[in-house]
């Protein structure tokens, strides 16, 4: 039992039953024109019965339209949204949990105001800021939408004026008294991530010589004017909390954390309830992962910590906290409270489970990005490993019942897909066979969990899901025509994953080239005699001698192995620069090897969610590794391998390596699907068997396939 992170606590007079919030995360599920309407409500609902005490909204518009970064964002400037504001109050309610509204003016990244051709507000007109020597590896195609989204117009910059800054601090009181009149149980300014507190707060964008610039307490004005005038308003008993940067990573003269505690002084001072504890860096490239979304556990546990040294208030604070560290961290007083956001969007269930000791049975984020990545092109957000989010109105009471119509159902493939739509088809009452040919579960998410950590705890929970469920798991088994016709199902779901085409690279046949199958069976024990014959003698015994101990069975056994020994050369040359050529990369340069990785493309790591790709690309290069876009491999060599530019007319290069890794050549599986067919009852395509669609393309596959079994 977690009982820090479990146990009751207050902001202010605002009784919280357990220490865990739902962090305000942008999710942009209302229409366009800010008002909460049933798909909203479910989203919020689907939380709130999951157990978290205190739900903070996704940043809203306190003056809707202005300021607003998208149109799909909760308008709160006026009685129009009083009764979705309401409504979304007694759906939290009903689950005794309690709900804040974030109150927010984006400033500079007001991009509503850049599509309807207003202005944007900002303490100062901006001064150039240093480039980031950074590529900035995006797709043409997401380009063109961020530029979309940001209103295809060049922004126009209003400087506050002092009569501005008054009507913004009347505006912000309306809002906060109209969510209180709404049955809101308290109200967060956000005054962090560059928007129009944060603006003021940072040197780097605040250059006023009047009373709102200059010294700490200057640049704190306008939010402590803020917070003076909302407590007028709404009384003072009502919860009020302002969210603030504590640092801003990387921007010459930004926002310190010395600056940062002593804001939040002035704060307390002028009357807030609580401090939530953020960070800030520049959105685009690598930074993002800094600040305010974080690669890096606890990333901000330390800042709140100091911050709470400088108040008397409750102090709130977000990070990557898994749920044994943010127990330890309550323990210890760094902090009080910890929100988290991805973590439920992944599960809402998470507080739940862990007040009933399942913290096994908790379907955890794995920190792909691709949630976070919606915003940047004004999409509503989506989660890789629960395809639920954002769709409650369509499947949280489906999940919750059983089928009227149960069917004997066959599932071929014990990867993600076939996983997730065995346990989805079983809990909706179904009669579910899982038939898997290797000798564990997993597929190829077993190998995607050795080189990103994170993949692992995925694959533990679906195997712990499905291990609780009625369903019948056959390992080793080959399915054939025969098979299906002697177990008569209703359906077969087709979860077989992709076909590899052979390399035609000349030299792809010799002895030190792997391709991603071969590499995999070998890594994970289950490679043939003919993929050992690859390795030399002492190669061979240490991967024999990892199956007699069981580490190949265990990824991360298996990845701490791994760092002693592996059985490659110095030198790895990787083809292929997506998800995986990618990844591996990383894997690789962690021990100690010289990779370098070959994309005929324009974009590394395209298929990953391009915060990530921003990550990964960034500590790859850190690394030393040696990237290289648009370059075609023309030949594999005993010791070398030579490469030409496909954008450029340059002479082709040798460079010398030991072995080399093919991480290309995946392709729909066609032929397998059409010998499953010939058995008679209807195929179903899902994951990587109809095309490779990834992690969370297989996910959805197997979810969308269970829940149409009806």
């Amino acid at each position: 039992m977690l009982k820090h992170l479990m146990s009751p606590t207050k902001i202010g007079n605002l009784e919280l039953r357990n220490r865990i919030a739902m962090a305000p995360m942008g999710v942009e599920i209302v229409e366009a024109d800010g008002i909460i309407r049933e798909p909203t409500l479910r989203y919020y609902e689907e939380r709130a019965r999951g157990g978290a005490a205190l739900l903070i909204s996704e940043n809203t518009a306190a003056c809707y339209p202005r300021g607003a970064n998208s149109a799909h964002e909760i308008g709160v400037s006026s009685d129009l949204f009083l009764p979705g504001l309401t409504a979304l109050a007694e759906v939290v309610h009903r689950h005794d949990s309690k709900i804040a509204i974030q109150l927010a003016h984006h400033g500079k990244v007001a991009r509503l105001d850049t599509q309807q051709g207003r202005e944007l507000l900002m303490p100062s007109q901006p001064r150039p800021q240093p480039r980031s020597t950074e590529p900035l590896s995006l797709s043409r195609e997401e380009i063109q939408l961020m530029a979309k989204a940001a209103g295809g117009k060049k922004p126009v910059i209003h400087e506050a004026t002092p009569l501005d800054l008054e009507q913004l601090a009347e505006d912000f009181a309306d809002a906060a008294l109209r969510a209180k009149r709404a049955g809101i149980d308290a109200v967060e300014i956000h005054g962090a991530h560059g928007y129009i507190f944060s603006e003021f707060h940072s040197p780097a964008w605040n250059f006023r010589e009047d009373e709102y610039g200059g010294s700490v307490g200057n640049r704190s004005r306008l939010l402590c004017n803020v917070i003076r005038a909302c407590r007028e308003k709404v009384g003072p008993d009502f919860p009020l909390w302002a969210r603030i940067d504590a640092v801003e990573f990387d921007v010459p003269d930004g926002i310190t954390l010395e600056d940062a505690a002593r804001r939040a002084e002035l704060l307390e001072e002028a009357g807030v309830d609580a401090v939530h504890v953020s960070a800030y860096a520049n959105p685009l490239g690598p930074g993002f992962t800094k600040a305010p979304i974080v690669h890096y556990m606890a990333g901000f546990v330390d800042f709140a910590a100091k911050i709470k040294e400088h108040v008397s208030v409750p102090v709130i604070t977000a990070g990557r906290i898994e749920p044994d560290e943010g127990n330890r961290i309550i323990g210890e007083g760094k902090v009080d409270i910890i929100s988290m956001g991805r973590k439920l969007l992944a599960d809402p269930d998470l507080p739940k489970k862990l007040a009933e000791g399942r913290q096994n049975e908790i379907r955890p984020c794995i920190y792909c990005y691709i949630c976070v990545a919606q915003p940047f092109f004004d999409r509503k957000v989506r989660c890789a490993v629960n395809p639920a989010a954002a769709n409650e109105i369509e499947y949280a009471d489906l999940l919750r019942s059983k089928t009227t119509n149960a069917k004997r159902v066959l599932v071929v493939g014990g990867g993600p897909s076939g996983l997730e739509a065995a346990s989805i088809a079983a809990m909706r009452g179904h009669d579910v066979i899982l038939c898997e040919k290797s000798a564990s579960l997993g597929g190829t998410l077993r190998f995607a969990a050795l080189p990103y950590e994170p993949n692992e705890n995925l694959l533990n929970y679906l195997e712990t899901r499905i291990g609780k469920l009625p369903v019948d798991i056959r390992l080793q088994t080959e399915v054939t025509p025969k098979f299906i016709k002697e177990l008569a199902p209703d359906v077969v779901l087709a979860a077989v994953g992709p076909r590899r085409e052979k390399s035609r690279i000349p030299g792809a046949d010799r002895d030190h080239v792997f391709d991603g199958d071969t590499l995999r069976d070998l890594l994970t024990g289950e490679g043939s005699t003919e993929v050992e014959a690859q390795l030399s003698l002492t190669a061979r015994l240490a991967v024999r001698a990892g199956r007699l101990t069981g580490v190949t069975n265990s990824p991360s056994k298996l990845r701490q192995a791994s760092k002693a020994y592996m059985p490659m050369g110095k030198r790895i040359a990787v083809i292929g620069g997506g998800l995986v050529g990618a990844e591996l990369a990383e894997f690789m340069a962690e021990r100690g090897r010289e990779v370098h990785v070959f994309e005929e493309g324009a974009v590394l790591a395209l298929e990953m969610a391009h915060p990530r790709r921003w990550r990964v690309l960034y500590d790859l290069r850190e690394a030393g590794v040696s990237l290289y876009s648009e370059t075609r491999v023309l030949e594999i060599k005993d010791k070398t391998i030579r490469f030409e530019p496909t954008s450029q007319d340059k002479p082709a290069q040798e460079i010398e390596i030991d072995g080399v890794v093919i991480a290309t050549g995946l392709i729909a599986n066609s032929e397998t699907v059409e010998i499953l067919r010939e058995a008679g009852p209807p195929v179903v395509v899902i994951g990587d068997a109809g095309g490779v669609g990834y992690l969370d393309g297989a996910i959805e596959d197997g979810f969308k396939a269970a829940i149409a079994l009806n």
